[in-house]
Order: structure tokens, then sequence, then C-alpha cells
């Protein structure tokens, strides 16, 4: 073959075959194009349900935050199944009195005081029913339904309770001082002196002063000072020498004994009566009285 033929066959194109292409770039450009259709197709659907709204209301803040009319269908069947229901709307300054006792009474609060059933019993600090009636009045006025009134109310109950449970310790441990501190300054005398200066401070002194509490919160009838003083009393009574002449002292006695058998005598008084309120009384002044006598003789 000539040099001619071959430059000549050379000289003709090659005819090139088309690299097929691969499928992930197949499956790429799909999922690019459902994308992009799903995305316009949700676009025209959007504007084509709102273009058919009025722009008065298609403009408003509760439709155009939905994109899907589903979406707003199902909204507004959740709303048309809360009309009706038990609501409570939320007052405001602008409310009136009205406004709030509907709501009060819509929470449960009983139609008036003295329908609340309230439980306040206590063995430790008894409550007087007229406190309870003033409570539930207080109650009602600021809207309070039972539960909420008895949970305030037992709250109260255990904080009265401990007050007085944390009292009585407090009495107990000044007693028991006031005890220790009489026994050492007493010695043997301790027992007769404490007789007597219970015998003269029941006798001329009210139960509820001796009660009273001082500032370190004392009971005045266990304070040591206290105890002394009626003591020293019982012995000025009882002593043989008293700083009186002697035929104002035979007077007194005489007294004494004159006004012993009359609260004596009398028997329909409270020196018998051990129910009377002054039973305790007349008998301690009748003890202190004969004392009197036997420590001026």
């Amino acid at each position: 073959m000539s040099n001619e033929q071959i430059t000549e066959n050379n000289s003709s194109p090659v005819e090139t075959t088309p690299q097929p292409t691969t499928s992930t770039e197949t499956k790429a450009e799909t999922n690019d194009t459902l994308v992009s259709s799903t995305t316009e197709n949700t676009v025209k659907t959007a504007r084509s349900w709102k273009e058919a709204i009025s722009e008065e209301y298609r403009s408003d803040p509760n439709i155009s935050k939905f994109t899907e009319i589903d979406a707003l269908a199902k909204s507004y069947i959740n709303a048309t199944k809360m009309i009706g229901s038990d609501k409570v709307i939320i007052p405001n300054q602008n409310s009136t009195e009205d406004h709030w006792n509907e709501v009060y009474n819509k929470l449960g609060r009983p139609e008036s005081p003295d329908k609340y059933k309230l439980d306040f019993k206590s063995e430790v600090a008894p409550v007087d029913e007229t406190a309870i009636k003033s409570f539930a009045e207080v109650a009602h006025k600021t809207g309070l339904n039972e539960k909420q009134a008895q949970a305030i109310l037992d709250f109260y109950k255990q904080n009265s309770e401990n007050s007085v449970k944390q009292l009585r310790v407090d009495t107990e441990t000044a007693q028991a001082q006031a005890q220790q501190q009489l026994r050492q300054e007493w010695g043997k005398q301790y027992e007769t002196n404490i007789s007597k200066a219970a015998s003269v401070a029941k006798a001329n002194m009210p139960g509820d002063v001796l009660d009273m509490q001082l500032k370190d919160g004392t009971r005045l009838g266990d304070h040591p000072d206290v105890i002394k003083g009626f003591a020293k009393i019982a012995g000025l009574l009882s002593e043989d020498k008293m700083a009186t002449p002697e035929s104002e002292t035979v007077d007194q006695g005489r007294d004494l004994e004159s006004e012993i058998s009359k609260i004596v005598n009398d028997r329909s008084g409270p020196y018998w009566n051990k129910t009377h309120p002054d039973h305790s009384k007349m008998v301690q002044q009748v003890y202190t009285m004969r004392e009197m006598i036997n420590g001026g003789k």
C-alpha cells in the first residue's frame, strides 16, 4: 500500500461513542428536579388558596403563618372544639369585681363562706369556732377554693401546735432551772419554803397572773425571785415576833378566826363546792389565815 493511501485513510474522521452517565449523577439530578418541583408546587398551592381569601384576612398573622391549607383546617377544627368548653379567661387590671368573682367560682370557690368544709381539730392548739368562721369569710372574699383554704389552715395549725409544744418545753426547762437554783440556796428548807410560797401565791394572786410570761419567756410563777418573794412573805406572816403591838396582833388573830369561821360555815359557798371556780382559792385562803394565826401565837 502506498503512502498516499495510508495518509488518506488516517485523515478520515473517527467516530466517538458518548460515555453513559453514572446512576449517582442521574439520581442527584432527579432529586433536585423533584425538590424544585415540590417547592414550586407548594408555593403555587399556598398562593392559590391564600389568593382566594380577601386581602384583609390574608395578611392577618393568624392566617399568614399557615403554608398549607390542611394545617389551617386542623387549627380551625381544634378551635371549634374549644367553643362551649369550660374555659377561664384570665382577668387583668381592668377587670371588674364581677369578672373576678366569675373566675373564682369557676376555679371551685364555694357559693358562700358557710359552704366551706374546713377541719381544724387540734388537742394541742384548739381554735375557737368564731375564728374559723372569720377565716372562711376572708377566704371566700379572696377567692380561695376549699382545697386552698384547708391547706392554709393546716399550715397555721402545724405552726400553732409547734409553738405550744415549744412553750411547754421552755416552761418545763425554766421550772427545772428554778428548782435547781432554789434547792442549792435553801437546802433542806426547800420543800417547806416552796409549800409556803405556793400557799401565799395561790391565795393572793390569780392564776392567769402567775402564768404571765416575762421578756425572757419565763413564766412569772416559775421565776426564782418571785418564788423567793412569796416565801419571804410567808415567813414574815409566820414569825413569832411581828413588827406590830401585841394588842393589834391579838385583834388580828380574832378577825382571822371570824373570817375563817364565816367561810367554813357557809355550806353552799365555794369552800365546800369543788366545782365552784373559786373553790381552790378559798381553800388556800383559809390555809393561809390559819398559818398566820398559828404564827402569831
